[in-house]
């Protein structure tokens, strides 16, 4: 079945499984992440900033899954010291984060690839993941968004070019959306190398293409 997404929110305004604290008195941070463990009481959190956080309070009814992709709103607690982990927090809010595959391009789904205009945000590679916010318009229809390998466009010397495409279904354009994908990039590691260039392009709202240039270093952190 086709992962899609349609409502989900980025990295600032977002809508989640909260818990009730008092937004006044301590200061929260953002974080991507990835979940250790399956139980409640001992689960970690490994960031994209490398860093591994120990839940002292959460929201009861989201649930712990090992390996889960996440975006937490928190509060450090405390720096800890030969614990297993780096900080205890308390997380405000947390929602799981949509990831998807890379796809290969063959001739099928060249012939199918919409191409609707997108404008990326923020992008960011942590945990061996490929981070794309974005934004776009719509209105009632899901809408379907892919990166896309082809080889056929690797166009760009010393680099891999990946596509990101927006397929908007015919929707209408009424109200602007946010986004958040996590895109593993394990399949497109090249073997005895350490690092690789990474070309990322899209289509703009003016038509204009979108290019921007990372570096994932294998098994690195944001």
């Amino acid at each position: 079945m086709k992962k899609s997404l349609m409502l989900i929110v980025g990295l600032l305004a977002f809508a989640t499984v909260s818990c009730n604290m008092d937004d006044d008195t301590e200061y929260y941070r953002y974080a991507l992440g990835v979940i250790e463990g399956s139980s409640s009481s001992s689960f970690l959190i490994k960031t994209d900033g490398g860093h591994k956080f120990k839940a002292l309070e959460y929201p009861s009814t989201f649930k712990i899954e090992d390996g889960k992709r996440v975006l937490l709103r928190y509060t450090v607690v405390e720096e800890m010291k030969d614990a297993g982990y780096d900080y205890s927090v308390k997380i405000a809010s947390i929602q799981d984060v949509l990831t998807k595959d890379i796809k290969v391009a063959d001739a099928e789904l060249r012939d199918t690839l919409s191409n609707d205009p997108v404008t990326i945000t923020w992008l960011s590679i942590g945990n061996s993941f490929l981070n794309v916010e974005f934004s776009f318009f719509g209105n009632d229809t899901v809408h379907y968004f892919d990166l896309i390998y082809d080889e056929e466009k690797q166009n760009k010397e010393g680099f891999i070019t990946l596509n990101f495409h927006h397929a908007s279904n015919d929707d209408l354009r009424y109200n602007k959306y946010q986004g958040i994908v996590s895109f593993p990039l394990s399949s497109i590691e090249v073997e005895d190398k350490d690092s690789l260039m990474i070309y990322f392009t899209s289509r703009n709202e003016d038509n204009s293409t979108f290019t921007t240039e990372l570096k994932y270093k294998y098994g690195a952190d944001e």
